[in-house]
């Protein structure tokens, strides 16, 4: 008797797929007239009654390839990325403004304003530019969001 293997990841990921696939159909069925959206529910219906787990599980993962496949999608992690790291330099540069100015409030109390003033520029800008892509983040991920949802019912 031979043995199936068991595959969690391709388990644990079919509730998700097979949520997408119904979805996906769901949608499908709004792009129509209403008399169609009508006539299709009752299909919808009797198909869903014979249609197996695994095919939903199969048309749901076939949509999210699609949906990380397309350009927006990737522009917007890759935007993402560049907003991580920016975030990170703009950690850093404060970590280290933050001892600099330490460090010279010890040795010249009297110069610590100045000092301190000038140390808080560059993560002033840091920060600056952290947030603007976070907002180019925020707009590729409503790009690519939009993108996606045209895909729906496809």
């Amino acid at each position: 008797m031979a043995k199936t293997k068991f595959d969690i990841r391709t388990e644990a990921t079919k509730p998700l797929y097979a949520s997408v696939g119904v979805v996906d159909q769901a949608a499908e069925l709004v792009r129509g007239s209403v008399s169609d959206v009508q006539r299709r529910i009752s299909e919808v219906r009797a198909s869903i009654r014979g249609l197996d787990y695994d095919q939903l599980a199969t048309r749901g993962e076939v949509l999210v390839a699609r949906i990380r496949n397309q350009e927006t999608t990737k522009q917007a992690t890759r935007q993402g990325k560049v907003t991580s790291v920016k975030a990170k330099t703009t950690r850093t540069q404060t970590a280290k403004a933050g001892d600099t100015t330490a460090k010279t409030a010890k040795r010249a109390a009297r110069t610590t304003s100045a000092t301190a003033s000038r140390q808080a520029s560059r993560p002033k800008s840091s920060a600056k530019a952290t947030g603007t892509a976070a907002r180019r983040s925020a707009s590729a991920g409503t790009k690519a969001a939009s993108q996606a949802a045209k895909k729906v019912g496809d």
